[in-house]
């Protein structure tokens, strides 16, 4: 998978956002820490060991349940949530708050796309003339705002949002976090780089990922 990202900043700024290729490229974890980000490799090595191991092996055990109404893909990217919000929940939040994290990750096995995502968080997937939204979470906030939904690691429980699309080798995904304005496509992009068009074109703050699986 490859990706090109484009951000902007208003006055109410994002975290910042950073996206990482693992696993031969059939993983992307996209991820915002809210405190240092000298612990984004704590997550990173989490996320990449437990979906690394469940390709050697598809009986690895974890302390979680699969979820019947998901895909055997979609649950490995919520588990490997489940297992990293659990580490940073008993280790460096155990006694004071250290560092919580937005992240949605994109798994790809085959003709499949799944996914996993905590915190402010769009997924959409290129049609021929707009927009097909699979995930919106945090765009109907209070306008004041600019927290997310959640953070992993933070409070005991977390709600983790999953699914898997068919995609084909001209397939694209938005993923993209906004805050007072809209993604659109710009139907006559030629290039990858200018495939989305910000409305209103100023006054917000935006981050978004266009990625090619």
């Amino acid at each position: 998978m490859k990706f090109v990202t484009r951000s902007v900043q208003s006055e109410n700024r994002l975290a910042q956002t950073n996206v990482f290729k693992l696993l031969d490229d059939q993983l992307i974890l996209i991820l915002r820490a809210w405190g240092s980000t000298d612990y984004n490799q704590k997550f990173i090595d989490e996320v990449s060991h437990y979906l690394s191991s469940t390709q050697a092996d598809l009986e690895v055990t974890t302390p979680f349940d699969y979820q019947e109404n998901l895909s055997s893909l979609a649950n490995r990217t919520r588990v490997s949530l489940l297992l990293v919000h659990d580490l940073f929940y008993k280790s460096e939040n155990k006694n004071e708050y250290a560092v919580g994290f937005e992240a949605t990750i994109l798994f790809k096995s085959k003709n499949e796309l799944a996914w996993s995502s905590v915190g402010r968080f769009a997924i959409d997937k290129v049609g021929k003339h707009s927009l097909n939204t699979y995930l919106k979470n945090g765009s109907d906030l209070d306008i004041e705002t600019l927290l997310p939904v959640q953070l992993i690691g933070v409070e005991r429980e977390i709600d983790i949002t999953s699914g898997s699309i068919a995609i084909s080798e001209n397939s694209k995904i938005i993923v993209s976090s906004t805050y007072n304005c809209n993604l659109l496509l710009n139907t006559e992009a030629k290039s990858d780089n200018n495939l989305i068009d910000i409305y209103p074109p100023s006054g917000g703050s935006y981050w978004f990922s266009v990625i090619g699986v």
